[in-house]
């Protein structure tokens, strides 16, 4: 049985409450101290090592933070896990900034949390993609230059595999199958897997799932490994209305935008310097993307970096249309009921403040 969106919504919210009563007991939700002006000193975190914060690690790599003045704490971010658990971490300060995070996930906190901003794109496109079993593809009779609508039908029936409820992986699902009149959790089966693309591959290869909806690499390495075909992929172009959407983000609260100025302004820039680096360094960066996704080789590498580096923002700077396709999408996929302004959301005036200090930096 599946629960409604509302009921997800309510454990959401009970999960984030419970998580918050126990970080506000640990002390970890202490406000700042007053001077904290002047501090060059932020707790940052991540949702997972998915390749849309990439941007992330080329900086620590590269120590473009230490460059900028700037001390994370812990040196290296904790990765959490889950979207829900990021808020939590967000909502108690014991994460003061998301430096990797979807804009799904900044969308539902702010649904709590009004002080929600985001201070910059990582990627412009969709880094998650459908990809099929060898056995259905043989059933199916399609092929990746298939339409998308014969496509998104036959996935009607089977067996398709995601993160979590509520997660980027549904939300593809979801979308898909109601431009074409379906209700996938009526019209298909969707099995909950986690977030480790290990347990994805195995799921697909042995018949668990007779489909993915995974963050790349999975598709790439499961043609790779010869138990699977990408299927739909938006970085492709297989999803019109979907190519240069605002996807993987970092963001804060605007309370630590004002407590600690310097040192959002400082992570601003030294992921833009990070951003720059995957541009003119592509051949660098393809070295970096081996071995933060710890990818086999360059057979898995090249095809990895070939469809998603074209989606890697090529500065912080959040578009309006970028914002408003996103903003679009989740609307349909039914994660957000009313559309949420750009104004509200974006923290213009300051990344245009650490970019505009970057060349002296």
């Amino acid at each position: 049985m599946y629960l409604s969106r509302r009921s997800l919504w309510v454990l959401f919210a009970c999960s984030l409450l419970l998580i918050l009563s126990i970080t506000s007991c640990s002390g970890l939700g202490a406000p700042p101290p007053s001077d904290s002006v002047n501090s060059m000193t932020l707790n940052v975190g991540q949702t997972s090592s998915a390749v849309g914060y990439f941007p992330l690690y080329v900086a620590l790599q590269k120590q473009y933070f230490k460059a900028q003045g700037l001390t994370l704490n812990p040196t290296v971010p904790p990765v959490l896990g889950t979207g829900a658990k990021m808020a939590a971490a967000i909502e108690s300060n014991s994460i003061e900034l998301a430096g990797g995070g979807v804009i799904t996930d900044a969308f539902t906190v702010s649904r709590i949390d009004s002080q929600i901003r985001l201070l910059g794109a990582l990627t412009n496109g969709y880094f998650i993609d459908v990809t099929i079993s060898k056995r259905f593809a043989q059933q199916a009779h399609l092929s990746a230059a298939s339409s998308l609508e014969q496509k998104v039908k036959a996935l009607v029936g089977k067996k398709i595999g995601i993160t979590s409820p509520g997660s980027g992986t549904e939300a593809l699902m979801i979308y898909l199958f109601r431009i074409y009149g379906y209700d996938v959790k009526r019209d298909a089966i969707l099995v909950n897997l986690g977030g480790t693309e290990t347990a994805a591959l195995a799921a697909l290869s042995t018949g668990r799932v007779d489909a993915i909806s995974f963050f790349s690499p999975a598709g790439q390495e499961a043609e790779a490994a010869g138990i699977g075909d990408l299927f739909i992929s938006p970085d492709r172009g297989d999803i019109p209305a979907m190519q240069g959407q605002l996807h993987g983000v970092f963001y804060t609260k605007q309370t630590v935008i004002d407590t600690k100025p310097k040192a959002v302004l400082a992570f601003i820039r030294a992921i833009a310097q990070a951003e720059d680096f995957i541009q003119k360094q592509p051949d660098q960066a393809m070295g970096l993307l081996e071995k933060y996704l710890h990818l086999r080789d360059m057979q898995v590498t090249r095809p990895v970096f070939d469809a998603i580096g074209p989606t890697f923002a090529q500065n912080p700077q959040i578009s309006q249309k970028a914002y408003d396709e996103a903003n679009e999408f989740h609307l349909k996929a039914g994660l957000i009921a009313i559309a949420l302004p750009y104004k509200d959301m974006v923290a213009t005036d300051t990344i245009k403040k650490a970019l505009s200090q970057r060349l002296s930096s």
